[in-house]
């Protein structure tokens, strides 16, 4: 038996309520030495790693509470840290990189190896070696430093977790333009980092926002958990811990026209009895003039569908022809609700070469926009598929319904989708 193995057959009602916040946990089940050859050390080998992969959340202020940036906080909790590291649950599910480089690809995952390390310096009683190999400060952050414009919450919002620790809020902000404005940079600006797990702002195309919720009409501000969004939202940003600026490449930008209403859905998870005031917002680049490619928002994935009751891995697949002119996909966000577990996305070429466009494990409660390192050519001819698998068992994470019944497609969270949200414009 393996030392995770080990581990993690001994998990107790503490580990369980530590993991609750976010705790981090194990590498493989090989040796996993560090890359110097010596014993692994929390100084040289494992704060890189959290400072790294883990510091936006879990460095004290951040959703994840627990610091372990911290050296003596780390060392305590070592082997429950190799346990959710090893389990994948930490850090949280995201696009496979080897599938195609991302923005933030670094920040957000770890390799087998890298998961490794942390199993072996746990079975190793967490040394913590000499503070002089300690990794230099990091570099300051990407920010827009004097915004073009700034989108905000109407007024703080007083946050009320619900009984599983979440909560999903959704306020109409004021739309500041009064003539047609092009975005080419968008950096989130969270008003209070310990509850805010992510947020996303959105375009009402019908000018309603709310009535799909029931809110009456000329609600500025309303909960929004169920459906996850109203089917007219357009997605224009989608922000999680990690995420830093998101730059449109250089002659590409998303156009806002003056009127349309913008929508701010905020997710907030914290320990029950949280009390919290959140304004957040986002802070705006803009082009001075009319880009050459307006990046708009489209979303390819099967249309309906059935996940039959107890199936274990039921998979639907769509797949798009381009039938216009060549397009160029810029990112992705892959969206499922509470019974997804993986998806795929690929362009089938027009003489059969295929190319990844996304790849991964989902968990619903951490969704991201990836922009992707270079362009997705999707040429005329050329397919884009798109496909979903779902865990509707008893046993699933996510099942809200025992026993198990047939789940159709539909907007609700007991309800299923799959889509890719795709930022695209032509070529």
């Amino acid at each position: 038996m393996t030392w995770c193995k080990a581990v993690r057959g001994a998990r107790s009602a503490a580990v369980l309520a530590l993991g609750v916040v976010g705790v981090m946990g194990c590498g493989g089940d090989g040796e996993a030495p560090s890359p110097s050859g010596s014993k692994v050390t929390w100084y040289r080998d494992i704060q890189p790693l959290v400072e790294r992969s883990c510091a936006s959340c879990h460095d004290g202020a951040g959703v994840g509470r627990v610091a372990l940036t911290d050296a003596a906080t780390a060392q305590r909790l070592a082997a429950l840290m190799a346990l959710r590291v090893s389990d994948g649950d930490m850090p949280p599910p995201v696009l496979d990189p080897t599938c195609r480089s991302y923005e933030g690809a670094e920040r957000m995952s770890l390799t087998v190896d890298e998961r490794s390390r942390f199993e072996a310096w746990a079975r190793d009683g967490a040394p913590l070696g000499d503070p002089a190999d300690a990794p230099p400060p990091q570099r300051a952050t990407d920010t827009i430093a004097v915004p073009d414009a700034t989108l905000e919450m109407p007024e703080a919002h007083d946050v009320t977790l619900d009984d599983d620790g979440n909560e999903y809020f959704c306020a109409i902000i004021d739309n500041p333009f009064t003539e047609p404005a092009w975005i080419t940079a968008f950096e989130a600006v969270v008003g209070d980092p310990a509850v805010v797990h992510h947020m996303a702002v959105y375009r009402d195309l019908a000018g309603d926002a709310g009535i799909g919720y029931g809110a009456p009409p000329g609600t500025r501000a309303f909960p929004c958990r169920d459906p996850v969004i109203e089917l007219d939202w357009q997605l224009l940003h989608s922000w999680a811990p990690g995420v830093g600026v998101t730059r449109l490449p250089e002659g590409a930008g998303v156009r806002i026209g003056p009127g349309e209403q913008l929508v701010l859905q905020m997710h907030y998870f914290g320990r029950g009895g949280t009390s919290s005031r959140d304004r957040s917002g986002y802070r705006l680049q803009l082009s001075r003039e009319p880009p050459r490619a307006e990046v708009t928002m489209d979303v390819f994935g099967p249309v309906p569908f059935t996940i039959p009751a107890g199936a274990e891995g039921h998979t639907e697949r769509s797949s798009t022809p381009n039938e216009g002119p060549p397009q160029l996909v810029y990112g992705l966000l892959p969206h499922m609700h509470l019974l997804g577990r993986s998806y795929r996305a690929w362009v089938e070429r027009d003489g059969g070469e295929e190319e990844c466009a996304a790849r991964g494990e989902f968990e619903f409660h951490h969704q991201a926009l990836f922009m992707f390192d270079e362009p997705l050519r999707w040429g005329t001819g050329d397919r884009f598929v798109t496909e979903c698998t779902w865990d509707n068992t008893a046993e699933s994470e996510g099942q809200f319904r025992l026993p198990p019944d047939d789940v159709p497609w539909g907007e609700g969270t007991n309800q299923e989708m799959c889509f890719m949200v795709a930022y695209l414009s032509k070529e």
